[in-house]
Protein backbone atom coordinates (compact mmCIF):
# COMPACT_ATOMS: atom_id res chain seq x y z
CA UNK A 1 0.00 0.00 0.00
CA UNK A 2 2.92 2.36 -1.07
CA UNK A 3 1.25 5.91 -1.14
CA UNK A 4 3.10 7.77 -3.92
CA UNK A 5 3.25 11.49 -3.12
CA UNK A 6 7.19 13.62 -4.03
CA UNK A 7 9.57 14.17 -1.04
CA UNK A 8 7.56 10.93 0.62
CA UNK A 9 9.92 10.43 3.69
CA UNK A 10 8.10 6.78 3.86
CA UNK A 11 8.90 5.83 0.22
CA UNK A 12 12.12 4.00 0.79
CA UNK A 13 10.06 1.86 3.85
CA UNK A 14 7.20 0.54 1.41
CA UNK A 15 9.97 -0.14 -1.42
CA UNK A 16 11.39 -2.33 1.52
CA UNK A 17 8.24 -4.07 1.94
CA UNK A 18 7.23 -4.71 -1.57
CA UNK A 19 10.44 -6.64 -1.79
CA UNK A 20 9.46 -8.67 1.49
CA UNK A 21 12.38 -7.07 3.50
CA UNK A 22 9.83 -6.61 6.44
CA UNK A 23 12.94 -5.85 9.12
CA UNK A 24 14.15 -2.41 6.74
CA UNK A 25 10.64 -1.74 6.72
CA UNK A 26 10.22 -1.71 10.13
CA UNK A 27 12.92 -0.04 11.11
CA UNK A 28 12.74 3.17 8.73
CA UNK A 29 8.91 3.56 10.00
CA UNK A 30 9.95 3.24 13.07
CA UNK A 31 12.44 5.60 12.74
CA UNK A 32 9.75 8.02 10.73
CA UNK A 33 7.54 7.70 13.93
CA UNK A 34 10.09 8.64 16.75
CA UNK A 35 10.55 11.92 15.17
CA UNK A 36 7.14 12.55 14.05
CA UNK A 37 4.62 10.10 16.39
CA UNK A 38 1.54 11.06 14.34
CA UNK A 39 3.25 11.04 10.85
CA UNK A 40 0.00 9.27 8.75
CA UNK A 41 1.99 7.25 5.83
CA UNK A 42 4.09 5.90 8.87
CA UNK A 43 1.13 4.54 10.97
CA UNK A 44 -0.14 2.86 7.64
CA UNK A 45 3.26 1.43 7.28
CA UNK A 46 3.34 -0.31 10.59
CA UNK A 47 -0.40 -1.55 9.70
CA UNK A 48 0.62 -2.87 6.20
CA UNK A 49 3.63 -5.01 8.20
CA UNK A 50 0.95 -5.78 10.98
CA UNK A 51 -1.31 -7.06 8.55
CA UNK A 52 1.76 -8.89 6.81
CA UNK A 53 2.21 -10.90 10.05
CA UNK A 54 -1.13 -11.81 10.78
CA UNK A 55 -1.57 -8.86 13.29
CA UNK A 56 -5.36 -7.55 12.11
CA UNK A 57 -6.48 -6.10 15.33
CA UNK A 58 -3.26 -3.97 15.79
CA UNK A 59 -3.38 -3.28 11.67
CA UNK A 60 -6.91 -2.10 12.18
CA UNK A 61 -5.68 0.04 15.30
CA UNK A 62 -2.40 1.35 13.19
CA UNK A 63 -4.88 2.45 10.48
CA UNK A 64 -7.06 4.05 12.67
CA UNK A 65 -4.80 6.35 14.17
CA UNK A 66 -3.12 7.07 10.45
CA UNK A 67 -6.78 8.44 9.24
CA UNK A 68 -7.31 10.88 12.11
CA UNK A 69 -4.26 12.84 10.67
CA UNK A 70 -4.56 16.01 8.47
CA UNK A 71 -3.88 16.97 4.52
CA UNK A 72 -4.00 13.27 3.63
CA UNK A 73 -4.80 13.32 -0.47
CA UNK A 74 -7.63 11.18 -1.51
CA UNK A 75 -5.15 8.60 -3.01
CA UNK A 76 -3.22 8.06 0.02
CA UNK A 77 -6.86 7.66 2.31
CA UNK A 78 -8.33 5.19 -0.14
CA UNK A 79 -4.99 2.85 0.05
CA UNK A 80 -5.54 3.24 4.29
CA UNK A 81 -9.23 1.75 3.98
CA UNK A 82 -8.11 -1.25 1.87
CA UNK A 83 -5.57 -1.79 4.11
CA UNK A 84 -8.46 -1.23 6.97
CA UNK A 85 -10.82 -3.47 4.80
CA UNK A 86 -8.30 -6.40 4.59
CA UNK A 87 -7.89 -5.99 8.57
CA UNK A 88 -11.15 -5.91 9.44
CA UNK A 89 -11.84 -8.90 6.68
CA UNK A 90 -9.58 -10.89 8.18
CA UNK A 91 -10.77 -10.46 11.83
CA UNK A 92 -14.32 -11.78 10.54
CA UNK A 93 -16.21 -8.08 10.42
CA UNK A 94 -17.54 -8.42 6.64
CA UNK A 95 -19.55 -5.71 6.60
CA UNK A 96 -17.65 -3.03 8.51
CA UNK A 97 -14.89 -4.31 6.04
CA UNK A 98 -17.36 -3.60 2.89
CA UNK A 99 -18.13 -0.20 4.64
CA UNK A 100 -14.39 0.69 4.38
CA UNK A 101 -13.56 -0.19 1.15
CA UNK A 102 -16.75 1.16 -0.38
CA UNK A 103 -15.27 4.43 0.77
CA UNK A 104 -11.69 3.30 -0.71
CA UNK A 105 -13.44 2.75 -4.25
CA UNK A 106 -15.19 6.09 -3.63
CA UNK A 107 -11.81 7.73 -3.35
CA UNK A 108 -10.00 5.97 -5.74
CA UNK A 109 -12.32 4.06 -8.29
CA UNK A 110 -9.20 3.95 -10.69
CA UNK A 111 -7.36 1.78 -8.11
CA UNK A 112 -7.84 -2.37 -8.97
CA UNK A 113 -6.66 -3.33 -5.54
CA UNK A 114 -9.82 -1.18 -4.15
CA UNK A 115 -12.37 -3.21 -6.70
CA UNK A 116 -10.56 -6.43 -5.39
CA UNK A 117 -10.83 -6.34 -2.02
CA UNK A 118 -14.24 -4.84 -2.09
CA UNK A 119 -15.24 -8.24 -4.09
CA UNK A 120 -13.14 -9.82 -0.95
CA UNK A 121 -15.76 -8.56 1.44
CA UNK A 122 -19.29 -9.07 -0.98
CA UNK A 123 -18.07 -12.83 -1.46
CA UNK A 124 -17.57 -12.76 2.80
CA UNK A 125 -21.28 -11.34 3.17
CA UNK A 126 -22.80 -13.81 0.62
CA UNK A 127 -23.64 -11.45 -2.10
CA UNK A 128 -22.09 -13.14 -5.02
CA UNK A 129 -23.17 -11.56 -8.47
CA UNK A 130 -21.83 -7.92 -6.49
CA UNK A 131 -18.62 -10.16 -5.68
CA UNK A 132 -18.67 -10.90 -9.16
CA UNK A 133 -18.72 -7.25 -10.39
CA UNK A 134 -16.26 -5.89 -8.42
CA UNK A 135 -13.52 -8.50 -9.45
CA UNK A 136 -14.65 -7.82 -12.80
CA UNK A 137 -14.02 -3.94 -12.29
CA UNK A 138 -10.52 -4.56 -10.80
CA UNK A 139 -9.52 -6.74 -13.77
CA UNK A 140 -10.56 -4.14 -16.34
CA UNK A 141 -8.54 -1.88 -14.64
CA UNK A 142 -5.27 -3.93 -14.44
CA UNK A 143 -2.50 -3.95 -16.78
CA UNK A 144 -1.79 -7.58 -15.77
CA UNK A 145 -4.83 -9.09 -14.40
CA UNK A 146 -4.54 -12.78 -14.46
CA UNK A 147 -4.36 -12.82 -10.92
CA UNK A 148 -7.78 -11.70 -10.49
CA UNK A 149 -9.73 -13.02 -13.49
CA UNK A 150 -8.48 -16.59 -11.90
CA UNK A 151 -10.36 -15.44 -8.11
CA UNK A 152 -12.90 -14.28 -10.92
CA UNK A 153 -13.03 -17.54 -12.43
CA UNK A 154 -13.17 -19.63 -9.86
CA UNK A 155 -16.18 -17.55 -8.36
CA UNK A 156 -18.51 -17.91 -11.27
CA UNK A 157 -17.12 -22.02 -11.48
CA UNK A 158 -18.62 -22.44 -7.55
CA UNK A 159 -21.92 -20.21 -8.64
CA UNK A 160 -22.62 -22.93 -11.48
CA UNK A 161 -21.60 -20.47 -13.98
CA UNK A 162 -19.69 -22.47 -16.56
CA UNK A 163 -18.98 -20.67 -19.41
CA UNK A 164 -18.37 -17.20 -17.79
CA UNK A 165 -15.84 -19.02 -15.70
CA UNK A 166 -14.28 -20.87 -18.86
CA UNK A 167 -14.18 -17.53 -20.33
CA UNK A 168 -11.94 -15.53 -17.59
CA UNK A 169 -9.58 -18.69 -17.58
CA UNK A 170 -9.27 -18.39 -21.18
CA UNK A 171 -8.46 -15.22 -20.72
CA UNK A 172 -5.88 -15.91 -18.02
CA UNK A 173 -4.80 -18.48 -20.09
CA UNK A 174 -4.31 -16.40 -23.36
CA UNK A 175 -1.91 -14.13 -21.47
CA UNK A 176 0.19 -17.01 -20.31
CA UNK A 177 -0.20 -20.30 -22.29
CA UNK A 178 2.80 -21.60 -20.89
CA UNK A 179 1.03 -21.85 -17.46
CA UNK A 180 -0.05 -24.91 -16.34
CA UNK A 181 -2.09 -23.91 -13.68
CA UNK A 182 -3.73 -21.57 -15.78
CA UNK A 183 -4.73 -24.70 -18.13
CA UNK A 184 -5.46 -26.32 -15.49
CA UNK A 185 -8.17 -24.16 -14.41
CA UNK A 186 -9.40 -23.98 -17.66
CA UNK A 187 -9.76 -27.67 -18.18
CA UNK A 188 -11.96 -27.96 -14.59
CA UNK A 189 -14.15 -25.29 -16.05
CA UNK A 190 -14.38 -27.16 -19.56
CA UNK A 191 -15.58 -29.94 -17.50
CA UNK A 192 -17.91 -28.77 -15.60
CA UNK A 193 -19.33 -27.57 -18.67
CA UNK A 194 -19.51 -30.73 -20.41
CA UNK A 195 -17.06 -29.76 -22.90
CA UNK A 196 -14.98 -33.13 -22.39
CA UNK A 197 -12.83 -33.23 -25.57
CA UNK A 198 -11.71 -29.66 -25.08
CA UNK A 199 -11.05 -30.20 -21.26
CA UNK A 200 -9.28 -33.71 -21.72
CA UNK A 201 -6.68 -31.94 -24.17
CA UNK A 202 -6.21 -28.63 -21.85
CA UNK A 203 -6.03 -30.91 -18.82
CA UNK A 204 -2.87 -33.19 -20.39
CA UNK A 205 -1.73 -29.90 -21.76
CA UNK A 206 -1.64 -28.69 -18.15
CA UNK A 207 0.15 -31.44 -16.59
CA UNK A 208 2.52 -31.37 -19.34
CA UNK A 209 3.67 -28.27 -18.37
CA UNK A 210 3.82 -28.98 -14.63
CA UNK A 211 0.50 -28.61 -13.36
CA UNK A 212 0.89 -32.60 -12.28
CA UNK A 213 -1.35 -32.20 -9.25
CA UNK A 214 -3.88 -34.00 -7.21
CA UNK A 215 -6.02 -31.52 -8.17
CA UNK A 216 -5.41 -31.61 -12.24
CA UNK A 217 -5.50 -35.19 -12.02
CA UNK A 218 -8.65 -35.77 -10.30
CA UNK A 219 -10.44 -33.78 -13.19
CA UNK A 220 -8.93 -35.34 -16.04
CA UNK A 221 -9.89 -38.76 -14.44
CA UNK A 222 -13.61 -37.23 -14.31
CA UNK A 223 -13.02 -36.13 -17.69
CA UNK A 224 -11.97 -39.24 -18.94
CA UNK A 225 -14.52 -40.87 -17.32
CA UNK A 226 -17.68 -39.22 -18.64
CA UNK A 227 -15.80 -39.72 -22.19
CA UNK A 228 -16.06 -43.17 -21.68
CA UNK A 229 -12.38 -44.13 -21.25
CA UNK A 230 -12.75 -46.18 -17.73
CA UNK A 231 -9.70 -47.75 -17.49
CA UNK A 232 -7.44 -44.83 -18.00
CA UNK A 233 -9.93 -42.52 -15.54
CA UNK A 234 -8.86 -45.45 -12.85
CA UNK A 235 -5.28 -44.58 -13.63
CA UNK A 236 -5.48 -41.52 -13.30
CA UNK A 237 -7.52 -41.01 -10.51
CA UNK A 238 -4.75 -43.36 -8.61
CA UNK A 239 -2.13 -41.39 -9.66
CA UNK A 240 -4.03 -38.41 -8.17
CA UNK A 241 -5.13 -40.42 -4.96
CA UNK A 242 -1.29 -41.56 -4.55
CA UNK A 243 -0.38 -37.49 -4.50
CA UNK A 244 -3.23 -36.63 -2.15
CA UNK A 245 -4.00 -39.99 -0.04
CA UNK A 246 -6.43 -38.50 2.39
CA UNK A 247 -8.72 -36.37 0.03
CA UNK A 248 -12.26 -37.59 0.09
CA UNK A 249 -13.18 -35.98 -3.24
CA UNK A 250 -10.51 -37.74 -5.03
CA UNK A 251 -11.16 -41.09 -3.05
CA UNK A 252 -15.18 -40.38 -3.91
CA UNK A 253 -13.92 -39.81 -7.74
CA UNK A 254 -11.95 -43.51 -7.74
CA UNK A 255 -14.24 -45.28 -6.46
CA UNK A 256 -17.15 -44.09 -8.64
CA UNK A 257 -14.69 -45.75 -11.67
CA UNK A 258 -14.80 -48.45 -9.97
CA UNK A 259 -18.11 -48.68 -9.43
CA UNK A 260 -18.32 -48.44 -13.49
CA UNK A 261 -15.98 -51.11 -13.87
CA UNK A 262 -17.57 -53.71 -11.80
CA UNK A 263 -14.82 -53.69 -8.89
CA UNK A 264 -17.33 -53.07 -6.17
CA UNK A 265 -15.32 -54.43 -3.03
CA UNK A 266 -12.51 -52.07 -3.61
CA UNK A 267 -15.15 -49.13 -4.24
CA UNK A 268 -17.00 -50.03 -1.29
CA UNK A 269 -13.82 -49.93 1.09
CA UNK A 270 -12.53 -46.65 -0.27
CA UNK A 271 -16.20 -45.45 0.34
CA UNK A 272 -15.98 -46.92 3.91
CA UNK A 273 -12.45 -45.14 4.63
CA UNK A 274 -13.78 -41.97 3.51
CA UNK A 275 -17.15 -42.12 6.00
CA UNK A 276 -14.96 -43.34 9.17
CA UNK A 277 -12.04 -40.30 8.70
CA UNK A 278 -14.70 -37.59 7.65
CA UNK A 279 -17.59 -35.86 8.02
CA UNK A 280 -19.39 -33.41 5.60
CA UNK A 281 -20.10 -33.49 2.26
CA UNK A 282 -17.50 -35.74 1.27
CA UNK A 283 -18.73 -38.11 3.92
CA UNK A 284 -22.14 -37.69 2.71
CA UNK A 285 -21.20 -38.39 -0.60
CA UNK A 286 -19.36 -41.77 -0.18
CA UNK A 287 -22.49 -43.02 2.18
CA UNK A 288 -25.05 -42.42 -0.82
CA UNK A 289 -22.09 -43.93 -3.39
CA UNK A 290 -22.12 -47.30 -1.01
CA UNK A 291 -25.90 -47.03 -1.06
CA UNK A 292 -25.32 -47.36 -4.94
CA UNK A 293 -23.58 -50.70 -4.07
CA UNK A 294 -25.93 -52.03 -1.55
CA UNK A 295 -28.60 -51.55 -3.29
CA UNK A 296 -27.49 -52.97 -6.59
CA UNK A 297 -26.65 -56.24 -4.59
CA UNK A 298 -30.09 -56.28 -2.73
CA UNK A 299 -28.67 -55.49 0.58
CA UNK A 300 -31.68 -53.04 1.42
CA UNK A 301 -31.32 -52.63 5.08
CA UNK A 302 -28.00 -50.85 4.67
CA UNK A 303 -28.76 -49.35 1.55
CA UNK A 304 -32.10 -47.27 2.13
CA UNK A 305 -30.40 -45.85 5.64
CA UNK A 306 -27.31 -44.80 3.24
CA UNK A 307 -29.49 -43.41 0.17
CA UNK A 308 -30.92 -40.93 2.40
CA UNK A 309 -27.79 -39.43 2.24
CA UNK A 310 -28.58 -37.65 -0.89
CA UNK A 311 -30.99 -35.12 0.63
CA UNK A 312 -28.02 -34.06 2.28
CA UNK A 313 -25.96 -33.39 -1.32
CA UNK A 314 -28.68 -31.99 -3.39
CA UNK A 315 -29.68 -29.64 -0.20
CA UNK A 316 -32.99 -30.90 -0.01
CA UNK A 317 -34.83 -28.66 2.67
CA UNK A 318 -38.97 -28.61 4.01
CA UNK A 319 -40.56 -26.19 5.66
CA UNK A 320 -43.10 -29.40 7.21
CA UNK A 321 -41.83 -32.10 9.34
CA UNK A 322 -40.49 -35.59 7.44
CA UNK A 323 -42.64 -38.55 7.66
CA UNK A 324 -41.75 -41.31 9.53
CA UNK A 325 -43.92 -43.99 8.14
CA UNK A 326 -46.69 -43.95 10.80
CA UNK A 327 -50.16 -44.51 10.24
CA UNK A 328 -52.79 -42.02 10.79
CA UNK A 329 -55.60 -39.60 9.22
CA UNK A 330 -53.34 -36.94 9.39
CA UNK A 331 -52.30 -35.84 5.46
CA UNK A 332 -48.98 -36.51 4.16
CA UNK A 333 -47.46 -34.56 1.31
CA UNK A 334 -45.19 -37.12 -1.42
CA UNK A 335 -43.22 -34.79 -3.64
CA UNK A 336 -40.20 -35.70 -6.04
CA UNK A 337 -36.70 -35.06 -6.51
CA UNK A 338 -34.01 -35.95 -9.23
CA UNK A 339 -34.96 -37.36 -12.63
CA UNK A 340 -38.44 -38.56 -13.79
CA UNK A 341 -37.24 -42.06 -14.34
CA UNK A 342 -36.77 -41.98 -10.47
CA UNK A 343 -40.34 -41.01 -9.83
CA UNK A 344 -41.47 -43.68 -11.88
CA UNK A 345 -39.31 -46.61 -10.18
CA UNK A 346 -40.83 -45.61 -7.03
CA UNK A 347 -43.93 -44.99 -7.64
CA UNK A 348 -44.97 -48.67 -6.57
CA UNK A 349 -44.13 -47.82 -2.76
CA UNK A 350 -47.59 -45.27 -2.85
CA UNK A 351 -49.68 -48.23 -2.03
CA UNK A 352 -48.24 -49.17 1.03
CA UNK A 353 -47.74 -45.34 2.29
CA UNK A 354 -51.39 -44.92 0.86
CA UNK A 355 -52.12 -47.42 3.56
CA UNK A 356 -50.88 -45.54 6.45
CA UNK A 357 -52.03 -41.75 5.65
CA UNK A 358 -54.01 -40.32 2.93
CA UNK A 359 -51.53 -38.63 0.48
CA UNK A 360 -51.41 -35.16 -1.22
CA UNK A 361 -49.04 -36.20 -4.91
CA UNK A 362 -46.44 -33.55 -5.60
CA UNK A 363 -44.43 -34.47 -7.69
CA UNK A 364 -44.15 -34.31 -12.06
CA UNK A 365 -45.12 -37.85 -12.54
CA UNK A 366 -48.14 -37.41 -9.85
CA UNK A 367 -50.92 -38.31 -12.88
CA UNK A 368 -49.70 -41.65 -13.33
CA UNK A 369 -51.00 -42.56 -9.48
CA UNK A 370 -54.26 -42.82 -11.31
CA UNK A 371 -52.95 -45.96 -13.22
CA UNK A 372 -52.02 -47.47 -10.50
CA UNK A 373 -55.59 -50.88 -10.21
CA UNK A 374 -53.49 -51.40 -6.65
CA UNK A 375 -53.63 -47.96 -5.01
CA UNK A 376 -56.38 -46.94 -3.04
CA UNK A 377 -57.76 -43.76 -4.98
CA UNK A 378 -59.77 -42.54 -2.30
CA UNK A 379 -57.06 -41.75 -0.18
CA UNK A 380 -55.29 -39.60 -3.21
CA UNK A 381 -56.27 -36.01 -2.44
CA UNK A 382 -55.71 -32.60 -4.10
CA UNK A 383 -52.30 -31.74 -4.10
CA UNK A 384 -52.91 -28.55 -3.18
CA UNK A 385 -53.79 -28.04 0.98
CA UNK A 386 -52.44 -28.77 4.44
CA UNK A 387 -50.05 -30.88 5.37
CA UNK A 388 -48.61 -32.18 8.74
CA UNK A 389 -45.70 -33.63 7.01
CA UNK A 390 -43.90 -34.78 3.94
CA UNK A 391 -42.16 -37.28 2.43
CA UNK A 392 -40.44 -37.98 -1.20
CA UNK A 393 -40.94 -40.72 -3.13
CA UNK A 394 -37.29 -42.05 -2.72
CA UNK A 395 -37.67 -41.99 1.05
CA UNK A 396 -40.63 -44.34 1.07
CA UNK A 397 -39.08 -47.73 1.00
CA UNK A 398 -36.78 -46.43 4.10
CA UNK A 399 -40.05 -45.11 6.10
CA UNK A 400 -42.14 -48.12 5.32
CA UNK A 401 -39.40 -50.20 6.39
CA UNK A 402 -39.38 -52.02 2.92
CA UNK A 403 -36.40 -54.37 2.80
CA UNK A 404 -37.39 -57.40 0.92
CA UNK A 405 -36.77 -57.52 -2.73
CA UNK A 406 -39.19 -55.42 -4.56
CA UNK A 407 -41.73 -57.17 -6.57
CA UNK A 408 -41.47 -57.29 -10.69
CA UNK A 409 -45.07 -57.36 -11.09
CA UNK A 410 -46.87 -54.71 -12.90
CA UNK A 411 -47.74 -51.60 -11.07
CA UNK A 412 -49.37 -49.28 -13.89
CA UNK A 413 -52.38 -50.47 -16.58
CA UNK A 414 -53.40 -48.51 -19.57
CA UNK A 415 -56.60 -49.65 -21.57
CA UNK A 416 -54.10 -49.44 -24.80
CA UNK A 417 -53.87 -52.84 -26.73
CA UNK A 418 -50.12 -54.12 -27.93
CA UNK A 419 -50.18 -53.84 -31.59
CA UNK A 420 -48.19 -56.75 -33.17
CA UNK A 421 -44.99 -55.28 -34.61
CA UNK A 422 -44.86 -51.74 -33.33
CA UNK A 423 -41.68 -51.15 -31.63
CA UNK A 424 -40.82 -48.16 -29.24
CA UNK A 425 -37.22 -46.55 -29.65
CA UNK A 426 -35.88 -44.25 -26.93
CA UNK A 427 -32.11 -43.54 -27.94
CA UNK A 428 -31.18 -40.67 -25.82
CA UNK A 429 -31.85 -38.92 -22.76
CA UNK A 430 -30.99 -35.32 -20.49
CA UNK A 431 -28.31 -33.70 -22.22
CA UNK A 432 -27.09 -31.61 -19.27
CA UNK A 433 -26.43 -35.20 -17.45
CA UNK A 434 -22.41 -35.16 -16.86
CA UNK A 435 -22.48 -38.98 -18.16
CA UNK A 436 -25.27 -38.70 -20.66
CA UNK A 437 -22.49 -39.19 -23.78
CA UNK A 438 -21.88 -42.80 -22.44
CA UNK A 439 -25.86 -43.22 -21.74
CA UNK A 440 -27.65 -42.11 -24.92
CA UNK A 441 -27.18 -43.17 -28.22
CA UNK A 442 -25.95 -41.65 -31.53
CA UNK A 443 -29.36 -41.35 -33.71
CA UNK A 444 -27.42 -42.51 -37.07
CA UNK A 445 -26.33 -46.02 -34.94
CA UNK A 446 -30.03 -46.90 -35.05
CA UNK A 447 -30.25 -46.90 -39.18
CA UNK A 448 -28.90 -50.82 -38.44
CA UNK A 449 -32.71 -51.54 -37.21
CA UNK A 450 -34.43 -50.51 -40.43
CA UNK A 451 -33.24 -53.65 -42.17
CA UNK A 452 -35.44 -55.85 -39.16
CA UNK A 453 -38.46 -56.38 -42.06
CA UNK A 454 -41.99 -56.66 -40.42
CA UNK A 455 -41.39 -53.66 -37.78
CA UNK A 456 -42.79 -50.39 -37.03
CA UNK A 457 -40.73 -48.37 -35.04
CA UNK A 458 -42.13 -45.48 -33.21
CA UNK A 459 -40.01 -42.45 -31.40
CA UNK A 460 -40.96 -42.64 -27.81
CA UNK A 461 -38.96 -39.13 -27.59
CA UNK A 462 -39.85 -35.55 -28.51
CA UNK A 463 -37.46 -33.78 -30.81
CA UNK A 464 -35.85 -34.55 -33.85
CA UNK A 465 -36.99 -37.98 -35.28
CA UNK A 466 -35.63 -40.12 -38.24
CA UNK A 467 -38.11 -40.15 -40.79
CA UNK A 468 -38.31 -43.61 -40.52
CA UNK A 469 -39.85 -43.78 -37.57
CA UNK A 470 -43.08 -42.91 -36.58
CA UNK A 471 -43.87 -39.94 -34.59
CA UNK A 472 -46.61 -39.90 -31.79
CA UNK A 473 -47.61 -37.56 -29.17
CA UNK A 474 -45.87 -37.23 -25.93
CA UNK A 475 -47.16 -34.23 -24.11
CA UNK A 476 -47.22 -35.68 -20.83
CA UNK A 477 -46.74 -39.05 -18.34
CA UNK A 478 -49.81 -40.35 -19.31
CA UNK A 479 -49.13 -39.92 -22.79
CA UNK A 480 -46.52 -42.01 -23.08
CA UNK A 481 -47.40 -44.33 -20.87
CA UNK A 482 -50.50 -45.15 -23.18
CA UNK A 483 -47.96 -44.86 -26.37
CA UNK A 484 -45.80 -47.31 -24.69
CA UNK A 485 -48.68 -49.89 -23.92
CA UNK A 486 -49.58 -50.46 -27.28
CA UNK A 487 -45.96 -51.70 -27.85
CA UNK A 488 -44.93 -54.94 -28.87
CA UNK A 489 -41.37 -54.40 -27.27
CA UNK A 490 -39.58 -50.87 -25.89
CA UNK A 491 -35.97 -50.47 -26.64
CA UNK A 492 -34.78 -47.81 -24.51
CA UNK A 493 -31.82 -46.23 -23.11
CA UNK A 494 -31.67 -45.67 -19.19
CA UNK A 495 -33.77 -43.28 -18.87
CA UNK A 496 -37.87 -42.29 -18.05
CA UNK A 497 -38.94 -44.56 -20.88
CA UNK A 498 -37.23 -47.79 -19.66
CA UNK A 499 -38.97 -46.90 -16.23
CA UNK A 500 -42.39 -46.99 -17.75
CA UNK A 501 -42.14 -49.76 -19.97
CA UNK A 502 -41.08 -51.83 -16.73
CA UNK A 503 -43.92 -50.44 -14.64
CA UNK A 504 -46.60 -51.48 -17.18
CA UNK A 505 -45.02 -55.05 -17.96
CA UNK A 506 -44.19 -54.42 -21.43
CA UNK A 507 -41.05 -56.25 -22.69
CA UNK A 508 -38.06 -54.06 -22.24
CA UNK A 509 -34.59 -54.24 -24.44
CA UNK A 510 -32.57 -51.84 -22.52
CA UNK A 511 -29.01 -50.56 -24.11
CA UNK A 512 -26.96 -50.18 -20.90
CA UNK A 513 -23.73 -48.09 -21.02
CA UNK A 514 -21.18 -49.93 -19.50
CA UNK A 515 -20.85 -50.35 -15.64
CA UNK A 516 -24.81 -48.81 -15.27
CA UNK A 517 -26.95 -47.81 -12.88
CA UNK A 518 -27.70 -49.65 -9.36
CA UNK A 519 -31.28 -49.98 -10.76
CA UNK A 520 -30.05 -52.81 -13.22
CA UNK A 521 -27.56 -54.76 -11.62
CA UNK A 522 -27.99 -57.88 -9.62
CA UNK A 523 -32.16 -57.02 -8.52
CA UNK A 524 -34.71 -57.33 -10.98
CA UNK A 525 -36.58 -54.11 -10.56
CA UNK A 526 -39.04 -55.36 -13.23
CA UNK A 527 -40.60 -58.77 -14.94
CA UNK A 528 -39.17 -59.12 -18.64
CA UNK A 529 -35.84 -56.62 -19.25
CA UNK A 530 -33.06 -58.23 -21.54
CA UNK A 531 -29.89 -55.70 -21.21
CA UNK A 532 -27.10 -54.88 -24.05
CA UNK A 533 -23.76 -53.11 -23.09
CA UNK A 534 -21.09 -52.25 -25.42
CA UNK A 535 -18.04 -53.96 -25.20
CA UNK A 536 -15.66 -52.76 -22.08
CA UNK A 537 -13.29 -51.03 -22.85
CA UNK A 538 -14.44 -49.66 -26.46
CA UNK A 539 -15.40 -46.14 -27.44
CA UNK A 540 -18.72 -44.94 -27.18
CA UNK A 541 -19.96 -44.65 -30.71
CA UNK A 542 -17.94 -47.87 -31.72
CA UNK A 543 -19.39 -49.58 -28.41
CA UNK A 544 -23.22 -48.19 -29.35
CA UNK A 545 -22.39 -49.64 -32.85
CA UNK A 546 -21.59 -52.81 -31.89
CA UNK A 547 -24.92 -52.74 -29.58
CA UNK A 548 -27.14 -51.69 -32.11
CA UNK A 549 -25.49 -54.58 -34.60
CA UNK A 550 -27.16 -57.15 -32.20
CA UNK A 551 -30.17 -55.40 -31.44
CA UNK A 552 -30.71 -56.04 -35.00
CA UNK A 553 -30.05 -59.42 -34.95
CA UNK A 554 -31.98 -60.19 -32.05
CA UNK A 555 -35.12 -58.44 -34.06
CA UNK A 556 -34.26 -59.87 -36.93
CA UNK A 557 -34.64 -63.39 -35.79
CA UNK A 558 -37.88 -63.12 -34.24
CA UNK A 559 -41.25 -62.75 -36.16
CA UNK A 560 -42.88 -59.54 -36.45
Amino acid sequence: MRPLFSHDPTEPAFASFATGDLAAAEATFRAILAAEPKQPDALHGMACLARARGQDATAIALVGRALQGSGISPDRKARMHITLGLALLGQGHAEAARAALNVAVILQPSDPRAHAALGDAFVALGRREEARKALGKAADLLADDSFVRTRLGALFLDDGFWEQAAGQFRQVVNRRPQDGTALANLGAALFAGNAFGEARNVLLRACELGAWTAETLNSLGLVEMALGELDGACATLRAALELRPLDGRIANSLGTVLMEVGRLEEAEALFQAIITRETGEEAARARFNRATILLGQGRFAEGWRDFESRRVLLGITSAVPQWDGSAGAELVAVVGEQGLGDEVQFLRFLTEAAKRRPLRLRFRTAALAELMPELDQGRILSADGPVVAEVSLLSLPRVLGMEDVPSVRPYLTVPERVEAGRIGICWSGNPSYRFDRRRSVPVECLDVLRQVSGARFVALQRGDVPDWMERVPLETPVDLAREVGRCALVISVDTLVAHVAGALGRPLWLLNREGGDWRWKDVDWYGDVRQFRPPSGEAVAAGWEAVLRDVAEALSSRAW
